[in-house]
């Protein structure tokens, strides 16, 4: 979601020039699946992001369930009965980022502990901008983006169907490096390469309604690569810092210390018809200015016999002042046929999310087509 050229830079000065001297700046299977997701901007890690989180505009805490459980908040993955083995890509345009991935989780085999595995794997090629000081034209320089995760979730079940609890430890590793005028690899930003650790707790109220709260990377957060206050590092290749208009690199941490709520009512008592509303509290990304960013969502999903509509529209804050907030809206549509027992089902969908307001457009689009396999256990 992020290019920031110097004018989104310059129509944020108001808040720059409070906190520096100058302007810087993820086949869907559940049994055996595909999915197949382009994107902007990951929610669950810097890389992934699934379809339903998507066409719900990441407001989906509090209603998710297997595999998209396990990446967004663990503490869900017992409240339906659920064996998983969910191959992921994703590709992110605007960084040309693609995140590879597979997620297995059983919450079939024990009523009270549910168990998920997964690993992530990210690449990409951003780039950024800036005016050449030998024949003043602008141009562009490419970085390359590389990351992998991979993580254990657990959620047990408390009082069985009313109330649970999840961790997901994970290590995380994630850099941003560049190549010299000598063909040299270099870092244009500090590494990641830590340990790390989700909280999540999910409360659910006699089928009617639920709520959800989830910590992420309580261990291990990082800043973001750059900052107004704090340029990339890059020496050996003529470019001065300060000249940079950062492009497709995001303005955002790979990993942020964040906190969120869901909150979900199912008004049928059953998953067919949710309405969800969700708060994310990142307080890493801008942290050099003594901000939080927060994004505030709201959704539907109703299912008409075998068809899922999902419909949602999300808020993000970034920094201090207005100047660039962001509002998207998002939608998508499915054909699920559920599996029985000792049987397959199939899994169709299609979603998106468009800013519609603040700089910089984005459109975010992601299908799946999956298989859904109920084993006889």
């Amino acid at each position: 979601m992020n290019e920031r050229p110097r004018a989104d830079r310059e129509g944020a000065a108001a808040r720059r020039l409070r906190s520096a001297p100058r302007m810087r700046s993820r086949l869907h299977l559940l049994a055996a699946a595909l999915t197949f997701t382009v994107a902007t901007e990951a929610a669950a890690s810097p890389a992934v992001d699934g379809t339903r989180n998507l066409s719900l505009g990441n407001a989906s805490r509090g209603s998710s369930y297997g595999t998209n459980a396990v990446l967004a908040n663990p503490s869900n993955m017992g409240f339906s009965g659920t064996f998983a083995i969910e191959p992921l890509y994703q590709l992110q345009l605007a960084s040309r980022t693609s995140g590879v991935g597979v997620v297995v989780m059983d919450s079939l085999n024990n009523a009270r502990v549910s168990l998920g595995l997964g690993y992530l794997f990210m690449r990409g090629q951003p780039t950024i901008k800036y005016t050449d000081p030998g024949t003043s034209e602008d141009d562009e320089f490419e970085l390359s983006r590389f990351g992998h995760e991979a993580f254990a979730a657990i959620s047990i079940m408390i009082v069985k169907q009313w109330l649970a609890v999840g961790l997901k430890p994970k290590y995380q590793y994630a850099s941003l490096r560049y190549r010299d005028d000598t063909g040299a690899a270099r870092d244009a930003a500090g590494k990641l390469s830590t340990f790390g650790l989700d909280a999540s707790l999910t409360a659910n109220l006699a089928g009617f309604a639920a709520v959800a709260l989830v910590a992420t990377n309580l261990t291990g957060n990082n800043d973001p690569a750059y900052t107004d206050d704090d340029d990339l590092a890059l020496e050996g290749v003529g470019i001065d810092p300060a000249a940079v208009r950062y492009g497709s690199l995001s303005e955002l941490s790979e990993y942020p210390l964040g906190f969120a709520w869901g909150a979900s009512v199912f008004p049928l008592r059953k998953a067919d018809f949710s309405l969800n509303a969700d708060g994310y509290y990142d307080f890493s990304s801008f942290r050099f200015e003594k901000a939080t960013r927060q994004v505030y969502g709201g959704s539907a999903e109703f299912v008409a016999g075998p068809v899922p509509l999902r419909f949602g529209a999300t808020w993000d804050s970034r920094g201090k002042g207005k100047q660039d907030d962001r509002v998207f809206v998002s939608g998508g549509i499915a054909y699920v046929r559920p599996a029985p027992v000792g049987g397959v089902g199939v899994d169709i969908g299609f979603g998106f999310s468009q800013q519609v307001a603040g700089p910089l457009k984005d459109t975010i689009i992601g299908f799946n087509l999956g298989l859904r396999i109920h084993p006889d256990l």
